[in-house]
This record gives structure tokens, sequence and C-alpha cells, in this order.
């Protein structure tokens, strides 16, 4: 669905204005209404001219554009409406090349040992130390263990709060709290705490925090919902051991950066800020008619107080102070690096929110006619859009929804965007969270990659009427949500709002949840009522797509769902009457077969993304099986499914491996074995790979069987040893070794429309983009079970001999 954004009407006006290069940081009152900044300090100027204007009298809208750069601010803009007049309007001259940081830039002070060595200034204050870093403009946490997955625990303490016995070998045994700080991440069913661990005793096996574990509510205790609950361990020195990751050298003010092979230190921003825009207050005039267009927002710092704090759903929280005691009464929500309330016709388009420590945008009370369209969301400590506010204000001595029902937020818009990667410090966060809320549209968005819930809607657990009604979610593509925590959905509901429809969604790779309660397609929460939901897609869930949990009356029709097996019930009815959800003309959908590539560029050189039907890869470069076995945390390819978590959540149908130059035949066997124990129903394809274009022939003539060589000895050799391991598993291979050499045979008695093999390579040991990747795609398509494709490729329209070559090629070699 496209839908037509309709600015406010003040800026019609500046559609046919000439943008003058005026000095940049003066404009008099007969220019046009356009003014260019580059920094912050310029931005400052404007910004007090503009207000000066607006006290003389003069309110017609402005508009600022930004120059390419970075615009460190020192503290968050407040917008008010004295400042924007009849309008107010932050464009970057270029999308998404000028920057709103929060963060300084860090100078590499020098490299010392392993790790690359940045001076923290003097003039920056730091209470604690640090969460989050932007690593060549990327967000990073400090360094973790381990650094894919989680440990559980052995037990909880006998009070189920001030720690845990952990297992034997989890922690190394120079991590001393005493020497460096350590942060534990526990992780509860639907919510995370980030706590500093006060004690280790490595004798005992015993880890005690600062405070107690999880919310004070009963069922936040430890083993409440698991026995042996997940966690994981921050920021210890002990951890830092794969290139970029970083530690806090709090007496010596340092941040020390893992060195990789790169020969230049890294970019290192430590953020400071945590808000960047602000509205002057919930008690300030309303502003109205703001625009930010193609503007980057990065640079936010994860709030931290001294004893960590406690999570809940959606990012509230339990803040502590240094002994561990709670700071505050409430459960109050992440901060966000832009958080507007009492706005009206507040427009972000095209705007990238970007390597944000906390939440990225919150659109709160009483906030009508916003808009946020096509802009980008990545990297985000806490959620990435909040809608709404919770249900603490109150307005007459009561709850403000009560009381006050008019002030909802309305016809609110998040269209056509993008949010991956959400949750990265708080993993209890959403991509959207909507709370109370009335004719909200959310359509036509990709959210994908986040810990927990994709859309979230409604703030009340129980069906009680309030304000929020006729809220529409449609065309969203939600996929690989509840990535770490359970008990939630691609879309999430709560309370009685009648009149709302989830329409045309498309829900996919939601897994089996790692906590105890399940994780759906749509979980329609405590209270839901009023809901149609049609004409929603999906796949790769692996509990049933729909789950009601004391939920009131609503309509399913016309929706398709996968079923992960033909046990599994596409609907789920907890605490809820059958009756109270009118099922139709629902259908249930064939399931889609699944593969899963392991290897490096040599089976990117495949193409993997082209091939037919539901794929995944782990991609690293230049690595072997048992290197990316032993160190999955960080392969080069970024839309890698790290393996330890993919072949955990789904099972696959087809498993590729490719074995590559380093191993023995033992360390190979050992890799893809533990693999296949993984995945105990796969079909086993053996990418074989190729050698380098100049030996080619002589690896394929020797007889090595007990060194990865690219040869018919050692690939028989595998392939026999895992055999023996897993008689009953289909195991296939790709052939390409056997292809080039038959090539090259050809080559040389001149019946191939080449003049040397080497025509295929683009390097030394990589396919050329066409022909030689036309070649490797399509004969992994082969031992897949695929047909031969064409598409990505001209070749036939480009060398039809050679297309009619490989294509013989392909078809005979390897046949029996």
């Amino acid at each position: 669905m496209t839908t037509r954004i309709q600015r406010p009407a003040s800026f019609v006006m500046f559609a046919t204005l000439l943008c003058l290069n005026v000095p940049a940081t003066s404009f008099a009152a007969e220019q046009d209404r356009h003014v260019q900044v580059g920094t912050a300090g310029e931005l400052d100027v404007a910004l007090k001219q503009i207000q000066h204007r607006r006290e003389s009298g003069d309110s017609a809208a402005v508009v600022i554009r930004f120059r390419p750069g970075t615009i460190r601010l020192r503290s968050p803009l407040v917008i008010n409406q004295s400042m924007v007049g009849e309008g107010l309007m932050f464009e970057a001259i270029e999308q998404s090349k000028t920057s709103f940081s929060g963060a300084v830039q860090l100078t590499p002070h020098r490299k010392e040992g392993r790790y690359w060595v940045y001076q923290v200034p003097e003039t920056e204050t730091l209470n604690q130390s640090p969460t989050v870093l932007l690593v060549n403009q990327k967000l990073r946490r400090s360094a973790r263990h381990p650094n894919v997955g989680y440990f559980r625990i052995e037990a909880a303490h006998k009070d189920r709060r001030s720690g845990f016995r952990f297992r034997a070998g989890d922690i190394p045994t120079d991590v001393n709290p005493q020497d460096a700080p350590c942060q534990l991440v526990f992780l509860h069913d639907w919510s995370s705490s980030r706590l500093p661990v006060r004690e280790i005793d490595h004798d005992n096996r015993q880890l005690r925090t600062v405070g107690p574990i999880g919310c004070s509510a009963s069922h936040y205790a430890i083993d409440h919902f698991e026995k042996q609950p997940r966690y994981y361990l921050e920021g210890h020195r002990a951890f830092a051991d794969l290139a970029g990751e970083w530690i806090y050298d709090a007496e010596r003010r340092q941040v020390l950066v893992v060195a990789g092979s790169e020969k230049e230190a890294p970019s290192i921003e430590l953020p400071i800020l945590e808000q960047l825009i602000t509205t002057a207050g919930p008690n300030a005039s309303p502003i109205k008619n703001v625009v930010f267009r193609g503007v980057r927002f990065t640079g936010t710092s994860f709030p931290k107080t001294p004893g960590g704090l406690a999570g809940a759903q959606a990012t509230m929280h339990e803040p502590r102070d240094g002994n561990g005691d709670r700071l505050t009464k409430n459960r109050p929500m992440l901060s966000a690096a832009i958080h507007l309330e009492q706005a009206n016709q507040i427009h972000f388009e095209h705007c990238t929110f970007a390597g944000l420590g906390n939440t990225a945008l919150w659109i709160g009370g009483r906030c009508n006619d916003c808009v946020v369209s096509d802009c980008q969301f990545r990297d985000i400590g806490g959620n990435g859009i909040n809608l709404g506010e919770n249900n603490d204000r109150r307005v007459d001595e009561d709850t403000w929804y009560r009381s006050a029902p008019q002030q909802v937020p309305t016809n609110n818009r998040i269209e056509n965007c993008k949010i991956r990667h959400c949750g990265q410090v708080l993993s209890g966060s959403v991509a959207i969270w909507a709370a109370l809320n009335r004719r909200l549209q959310i359509a036509d968005n990709e959210i994908s990659d986040c810990p927990y819930t994709g859309i979230s809607l409604g703030w009340i657990w129980n069906p009680t009427p309030s304000p929020a009604k006729e809220n529409v979610i449609s065309g969203n593509r939600i996929s690989r949500v509840m990535q770490v925590l359970s008990d939630g959905g691609g879309i999430y509901t709560l309370g009685n709002q009648p009149g709302s429809v989830l329409r045309n969604n498309v829900i996919t790779n939601v897994p089996l949840n790692a906590g105890r309660a399940e994780s759906n397609g749509m979980f329609l929460d405590e209270g839901t009522s009023g809901f149609e939901i049609t004409g929603n897609t999906f796949r790769r869930i692996a509990k049933s797509p729909l789950r009601f949990h004391r939920a009131g009356q609503n309509s399913a029709h016309h929706n398709h769902w996968e079923l992960e097996t033909d046990r599994t019930p596409p609907v789920r009815y907890n605490n809820t009457p059958e009756k109270n959800v009118l099922l139709s003309e629902n259908e249930v959908l064939p399931r889609q077969p699944r593969i899963f590539l392991i290897g490096n560029s040599l089976t990117w050189d495949t193409r993997p993304p082209l091939l037919d039907d539901y794929v995944d890869w782990h991609v690293d470069c230049g690595k072997n099986l048992q290197f990316i076995h032993d160190r999955p945390a960080d392969p080069c390819v970024a839309s890698s499914r790290h393996w330890p978590i993919a072949l955990a959540q789904l099972q696959y149908d087809v498993l590729s491996v490719q074995p590559h130059y380093g191993t023995s035949l033992d360390e190979d066997v050992e890799a893809i074995s533990a693999w296949m124990k993984m995945q105990p129903a796969a079909t086993l394809v053996l990418h074989s790979g190729w050698a380098r274009s100049e030996t080619v022939e002589s690896e394929y003539a020797s007889k090595v069987s007990d060194m990865m060589t690219h040869n018919v000895a050692y690939l028989d050799a595998l392939k026999s040893r895992l055999q023996e391991r897993f008689p009953d598993r289909m195991i296939r291979e790709t052939h390409c070794t056997d292809a080039l050499h038959r090539i090259d045979q050809d080559i040389r008695s001149a019946r191939a429309p080449l003049s040397d093999l080497e025509q295929l390579y683009r390097d030394a040991i990589h396919m050329t983009d066409g022909e030689g990747r036309f070649l490797m795609h399509n004969l992994m398509r082969k031992a897949i079970g695929q047909p031969f494709s064409e598409e990505g490729f001209d070749l036939a329209k480009r060398r039809p001999d050679l297309h009619r070559y490989l294509l013989r090629v392909i078809g005979e070699v390897g046949a029996e």
C-alpha cells in the first residue's frame, strides 16, 4: 500500500523557494526562509535567531537545511511552540548524510599489546563504565561471555533472588568483579535484568549480584519460570577475545578495543547524551508543524544507574541505587533519543535512527496526526518506536485515560519503515510499542531480528473500556522476532480495542520459546477484544500461529498458516472460551522447504539468496569449518544467521557444509557431525568448494585424504566417515571440484568455449559474477534438488555458447 504523506500546509510555500548560499549563521528578514548549517554551533546560532524573529512577531515557517556532516550535540535540542511558529523543518541536503549525534569521537591514543587504546577526555563526565560504544558507527556492548548464546544456571540461591550456583567451566577463574566491573545480564521469560556482580566464589561456583535479581513482583524470582534460566556476562577484561570487542578501564579513563587484522585503528565514539531532541515538557504549550527529513540520529547512551536495573515488559524497569535498592515506586520506561509530548503534525520522513543506546523515537502522550514514514531503525538498545504513554499520569486524581479520555493519541501513522536489531541492550524491548491509541495505523513496515515482540498494541490487562479503538495494523512483514525471550509474538495485543483490525501481515520465523511460555505469530493477551484478524500469513512459527489468553470477543478469518507439525493447533486458547473467537475460512499452507548453508566466500559464490524456498546461511570469509564451529560470533557476511542460534531454533530440510583449507579429516568430521546432530532430519550436502585457479589440477590429481584438499580422495573419505556415523542420512555433493576438473580437461582438448580456466575466476580463488557463479549456483541447486535457474544471470543472452556448454557440464558432472 502506498500512502501519500500530507505535510503541514505551512511548508507548501517552500516548494518553489530558492535556497541561497548565504553565510551559515546569518539570514536577514527579507531573505528566503531557508538557512544552511553544518555544525552544532551554527545550529545554536540559527535557532537563537529564529527565536528572536518569533519574538519580533515573524511566525512564518522556516527550513533549516543541513550540510553533510555530524552535528555533535552537547545538550538535547528542546523544541517549543514559540520556536516553531507556523512551522519548522529540519532537512538534510543529502539524505542520511547529516547526523545528529550525542556521542564524542575518541582519538586512538596508541596500540598496547592486543588493544587499541583510546583516552576519554577529562571534559567528559563518566560516573560509571559505559554500556555501549559506537565501533565503526555500529552499536556494540562491552565484551561478552559467551560470545554467542547463553549459559544456564545450575540452581538459584535459597532466597531465589541474591544469586545462583553456576555450572563448572562456565565462568573463567580469572573473573573477579573486585578487580574490574562485571555485569550480569539475566533473562526472565519476557524481560531481562542488568545488574552489577558483587561477588564470584569460584571454589563453590556461586555468583551474587548487587541487589536482587528480577523486578520486585514475586513472579520475577530467579527460578519462577524455569529452574535453570539463561544468563550471560559483560564488561570484564577476561571476556575480550574478539576483534572489535571493548572494555573500559575506569582508573585510567581508557577504552580498550581488541585489535584485529586492521592496519588503522577503528572509529570509536562514546555516547554521552541520553536524548537528542525533546519537547518543552508535559505542561508546555503543544507544538505543531515540525518536519524532520533525511536526517540521521545516532550516538545516545544507555541510561545506567549504580545498581543496574531489573527489566519488565517493553523496557519498563526498576532502576537501582548502589546498594541495589529501588529508586522509583513505579516502573519507568527506558528513555528515548527523541521524545515528543503534546505534539501535533510532526513528521519524520526518510530519516535514519541507528546506533542508539536507548529507545529511538517516542511519540508520547497527547500527540496527534504525527507520521513516521520511510525511515530506518537499526542497532537500537531499547524499543524502536514508542507511541503513546503508560498509565502512570494522573488527571483530576485519576488515571489519565479514565478522567481525560480525550487525551488519547489519535490519528498517528507509522508507514513504510524498516526496523531491525532493536533490543540490543535490553532484551525485553519491542520494535513498536503502542500503548493506548485511537485510529493508529501501523502499515507496510518491515520488522526483523528483534529479541522480543515485533508490534505491541494496548496497555490494559483486562477488557475494561478505554479510549483505545479503531487501530489498524496492516501489510507489515515481521520476521525473526522472539529471538531471545518468550511469551510474545510477531504482534502482541492487550485490552478492549473495538473496531481494530490486524490485516494482511506476513509473520515468519518465530522460534520455539526458550523460556516457559510459548511464543506465537500473534499473541492476543489479556482482555484482547474487538479485533478482526484477517488475511494474515504465518510461516515457520514453532508453536500456534494464534494464541488467545483471557481474551474477549474477536474474529479470525481468511488467514493462511503453515503449521510446524501435524499436531500443532492453528489456534491455542489459554483461559479463553473457544466461543469467544469466531473462526472462518482459514487455510493451512503446505510446508516450505528450509535450507541452511555453512561455509566461507566459496559458499557465498553459490549465490544462496537466489535459491528457492526458505534459505539461511552462516558465511565467514576465508574460514574453514573448524574455525566456524569454534568461533561463530562474527561472520563476515552481515546477513548471516549465527549457526548456534539458527540450528537450535529451526529444523532444516537441507544442511550444506563447505570444507576449506587448513583442517584435517578428523576435524571436519567432528565439526560436521556436531551440526548433523543438531539437525537430525536434514539431508547433508557436502559443498566441495574449489581450489585456487593455479592449483586446480595439482590438487585434483593428488591422493591426499587426511588433510583438506580439493580432490576426490578427500571428499570420498569425508563422505565415507560421515556415512559410517550416520548410516540413515542422505548425503549429497555439489561436485564443484569435479566440474572445474572437467572444464579444465575440455579446455585442454579444445572442447570448451574458454581459452583458460582462469576465465571463470575473478581473482585467485573466487568465481566471476557471471560465468563462474552461474556454474556454482546451479551445481548447488542440483545438489539440493532444485531445478536449474537463470534468475540473476544474463549468461544465456551474453554468451549463449558458454551457457549451453555449462548447462551440459552441470547436467553430467557427478552422474552415477
